[in-house]
């Protein structure tokens, strides 16, 4: 990847890249380190890089950055850290409704990945597996499970508000 590459990159995926860890991490700042982070270990680790797919392999780096600061941070319930902060921070565009957003928080960061990366990415189960380490089937039930568990969650908010 030469640095005109790296700069299309960032032009091409920087705000999608963001609103993916921003919605893994519910934190804006962060969110703009990791993806900051994401393009200097690309433009580092290009020689591992295999030309098919850069898409995949940024996001596969986000989510593995992501990862390694939810842990670093000892991040383990979000609800929990982000009841009281602001459902969009500093005006960010995210895509999403509060009503998502506060339901998302509330999935795992396995689960909250795995449905980011089937509803809003449109990745199919094989990309997943690759970019989450996990099997096929055990990525399927992951999956059908996480979005029960949205559904309800989305069901309790607006049994609440009504």
């Amino acid at each position: 990847m030469s640095e005109f590459d790296l700069e299309k990159a960032v032009h091409t995926y920087g705000s999608k890249l963001f609103r993916y860890v921003y919605t893994l991490l519910c934190n804006y700042q962060d969110a703009e380190d990791i993806v900051q982070d994401v393009f200097v270990s690309a433009y580092q680790g290009q020689a591992g890089f295999d030309g098919k797919n850069i898409s995949a392999w940024l996001y596969k780096i986000a989510y593995n950055k992501s990862i390694d600061h939810m842990r670093r941070n000892q991040v383990v319930s979000f609800q929990e850290l982000y009841e009281d902060t602001p459902i969009i921070e500093q005006d960010c565009d995210t895509g999403y409704s509060p009503a998502i957003i506060s339901a998302l928080r509330q999935l795992s960061r396995e689960d909250r990945a795995i449905v980011l990366g089937r509803i809003t990415e449109s990745l199919s189960y094989t990309e997943l597996t690759g970019r989450l380490g996990m099997s096929e089937t055990a990525l399927r039930k992951r999956y059908e499970r996480a979005k029960k568990k949205l559904a309800e969650y989305l069901l309790k908010t607006e049994s609440e508000v009504f």
